[in-house]
């Protein structure tokens, strides 16, 4: 009872930052907001001058927000990778996604490790753990609090196995929000479509690739 409630303070209070902290960048970003709404070509290229003139402040900002909603299960920071695209580009945006979504799921697992009863599971994974959770925090429909809850089961004081497929999982979708994010702030459809069809071709694949290492499995257990 006592660890549920923990559970649910923290989120509670996950949420309460996040929403002060995304009340924060509206302020910071409303005369940007006021241009959009008034968008015309003539006017992208100030836009976008002024969206990407902010300083360390707004991205240590988005940075934190990104990474408490990443620690907080049922929080989604799907929005918020998109929004560093749109701020920083791809490139810039990317990493800063990528560093805070392995910073995330570390604090994530950190909290997993104090309020829930880990024990360990190894035993009964399939032959190959690590790919399977690195596909695992690869596919953005699969809670991130799932797989972090296996892979510290398994990886049990082993730091660096956890951080391994933490930090190749999550890489493609870091790099595909922040694309996309800058394709929409150049209102680009080309590559709104280019991104939208990575991030469907790059799921479906990691999707089959688990399917089937579920599949050699049982067929191992049969035989």
């Amino acid at each position: 009872m006592k660890q549920k409630i923990i559970r649910i303070s923290l989120f509670i209070l996950g949420g309460i930052l996040g929403l002060l902290l995304l009340y924060k960048l509206y302020l910071s970003y409303l005369p940007e907001l006021r241009l959009l709404t008034n968008f015309d070509h003539h006017n992208e290229e100030l836009l976008v001058k002024m969206v990407r003139s902010h300083g360390i402040e707004d991205l240590a900002f988005l940075f934190v927000l990104n990474a408490i909603c990443v620690a907080i299960p049922g929080l989604s920071n799907g929005i918020f990778c998109v929004l560093n695209g749109i701020l920083y580009g791809p490139e810039f945006g990317f990493i800063i996604n990528w560093i805070s979504d392995i910073l995330g799921q570390i604090i994530l697992m950190e909290l997993l490790r104090k309020l829930y009863d880990l024990r360990d599971i190894s035993h009964r994974t399939q032959k190959y753990p690590m790919i399977a959770l690195t596909i695992g925090y690869l596919i953005p429909f699969i809670p991130s609090a799932t797989v972090s809850y296996v892979n510290v089961m398994i990886n049990k004081n082993q730091f660096k196995k956890q951080i391994i497929p933490i930090v190749i999982g999550v890489a493609p979708f870091a790099y595909i929000y922040a694309y996309g994010g800058d394709s929409i702030l150049h209102l680009d459809s080309s590559r709104i479509i280019k991104a939208v069809i990575m991030f469907i071709v790059i799921a479906l694949i990691a999707a089959v690739i688990l399917l089937i290492m579920k599949s050699l499995k049982k067929h191992a257990k049969k035989a």
